[in-house]
């Protein structure tokens, strides 16, 4: 098998290469002159830019996956800051995939969506099929880039599968992301013992842990075709407020303090995201369930981070 990865410098394409099959053959692709973490010894790396149109084409006739997962993308600050480089990178990056993928009869697309597509207000538990009316460019992009999926999909029958992920609890956060607050929560506590946060205690959007994070993407990527009755999956792990994570870590890091200094801008983003997700569809068509809820990752991920500090890897 050989797999194809787009912004396969960031963090979530770098980590997925240990869980691929070892015999398999990984090719990483971003723009960046080099991967941001490890990756295995079976996974080489290649600069692309998504946004040329030549230069995708080109990489797929000469690599000829059989499967491409689309991780490229820019993330909720940067496609504020830039709606411009937002819709070059991120809408015309995914179909410049699509339409390659089609042409060289690639297997199956995987493409990672956001719960930063649907918007507020919005029911709790929001349901699979809920309108998506994003209030960020990055919501937006990822939104219409489902609707562009399902058009492969069900029109020219490209194997489109989508995954909408909640924020990810993960050791090298995209220093580009709103989202990042709570990752960086854990981090600065074992690096610096405090953190200051531009939200409120009460923001709660839905969160998972790296590790069942890569548990879904391989589980959908490796899924029957058969079984899957949808193009795009909603994810849920857990929703603790950022109150609550900071009483968790307080919990192991006793002396660790967390300042509330909400930037509006940023706090109404967060705070319009979905707290509670119903999956139901994924737990059924591919047998997806969290390992990890709040105790057990704020356990497992202090732990880990606190490895990689003594080893100056943080």
């Amino acid at each position: 098998m050989k797999y194809l990865i787009t912004g396969g410098a960031g963090n979530i394409a770098c980590q997925l290469t240990h869980r691929l099959p070892e015999d398999a053959q990984v090719i990483l692709t971003d723009v960046a002159d080099a991967p941001f973490s490890e990756v295995t010894s079976n996974a080489v790396y290649r600069k692309l830019d998504v946004t040329c149109e030549q230069s995708v084409l080109d990489a797929f006739v000469e690599v000829q996956p059989d499967v491409v997962l689309h991780f490229a993308s820019l993330l909720s600050g940067q496609s504020e800051a830039d709606r411009n480089a937002a819709w070059q990178v991120n809408m015309q990056g995914a179909f410049h995939v699509l339409e390659s993928a089609l042409k060289e009869n690639v297997d199956r697309v995987v493409f990672l969506s956001s719960i930063a597509s649907f918007g507020s207000p919005l029911p709790d538990p929001v349901p699979e099929d809920c309108e998506q009316w994003p209030r960020g460019f990055y919501g937006f992009t990822k939104a219409a880039i489902e609707r562009m999926g399902f058009y492969y999909k069900e029109s020219l029958g490209l194997d489109f599968r989508s995954i909408r992920l909640p924020i990810v609890i993960s050791a090298f956060p995209s220093p580009g992301a709103a989202s990042s607050y709570a990752s960086n929560m854990f981090i600065e506590a074992v690096r610096n013992g405090t953190y200051q946060l531009q939200i409120r205690e009460t923001s709660n959007p839905a969160l998972i842990y790296i590790d069942d994070c890569l548990k879904a993407i391989d589980l959908l990527t490796h899924a029957n075709k058969d079984s899957l009755t949808r193009a795009s999956y909603n994810l849920f792990s857990c929703s603790p407020t950022a109150a609550d994570i900071a009483i968790e870590i307080k919990h192991v890091i006793t002396d660790s303090e967390f300042i509330f200094e909400p930037i509006p801008k940023v706090a109404d983003l967060i705070d319009s995201w979905p707290r509670r997700i119903d999956d139901a569809a994924a737990r059924r068509d591919w047998g997806w369930k969290p390992d990890f809820q709040l105790a057990e990752m704020t356990r497992e991920f202090i732990s880990t981070l606190q490895c990689l500090n003594a080893e100056g890897g943080l």
